[in-house]
């Protein structure tokens, strides 16, 4: 079997692979950089099609149930009284829109960056607000999706998926984007699987992110 130079082998004169590894120029710190070079920018895309699916499917809750959302917002009372339905029709068309934006720019291997960093700004908007709302009102729902709970682990979730758009606005699209956005529709199944399971394993009811 023939594999092209520097994708995972090298070759003799008679064109037989004598080596196979890693993208690198044969040194460990070569092939580890080669690796590295590959994996993150997946790993970041991933994250980055993971986010944007539970954007859309955040705002689509939201825009389906705004008295709910609304609701939970007056229960925070982290904004005025007077702001809960402005604040929940702008989430959920920011939402939709961004999350919607995002997905189109990773199947389509766009350069766009605007939308890429309109997602990174959303997370980074997310961590702050449940930051303030578990530290000033722990156990209340955090209204990201239905019942869950607010939580460090909400946080860490938003944090991450703000690192990982603004690494990919970095770096950019990578070649074999298919799998990376597979991966992201497994992380953003995942994030409402997993909880389920537990509780219905605990035997609590509702979420906790």
């Amino acid at each position: 079997m023939r594999l092209a130079d520097g994708f995972g082998g090298r070759h003799d004169r008679f064109g037989t692979v004598s080596e196979i590894g890693p993208i690198g120029d044969g040194t460990f710190v070569g092939e580890y950089i080669g690796c590295m070079q590959v994996f993150w920018p997946s790993v970041l895309t991933a994250l980055t099609a993971a986010g944007a699916i539970l954007l859309i499917t955040a705002g689509a809750a939201h825009a389906a149930r705004p008295p709910a959302h609304r609701a939970v917002l007056r229960a925070h009372r982290l904004v005025p009284p007077n702001w809960p339905p402005f604040v929940a029709a702008v989430t959920a068309c920011a939402e939709l829109l961004v999350g919607a934006t995002v997905l189109f720019v990773l199947v389509t291997a766009s350069t766009s960056r605007v939308a890429v960093a309109a997602q990174g700004v959303l997370y980074c908007a997310f961590a702050g607000y449940a930051t303030v709302l578990r530290t000033r009102r722990p156990g209340m729902p955090c209204g990201c999706f239905g019942a869950e709970r607010v939580s460090w682990a909400v946080v860490f979730r938003a944090v991450v998926l703000a690192a990982g758009t603004a690494g990919y606005g970095v770096l950019g699209p990578v070649p074999d984007r298919w799998p990376c956005v597979a991966a992201g529709v497994v992380l953003a199944m995942a994030n409402h699987l997993i909880p389920a399971w537990r509780g219905i394993v605990v035997g609590k009811p509702g979420r906790e992110g």
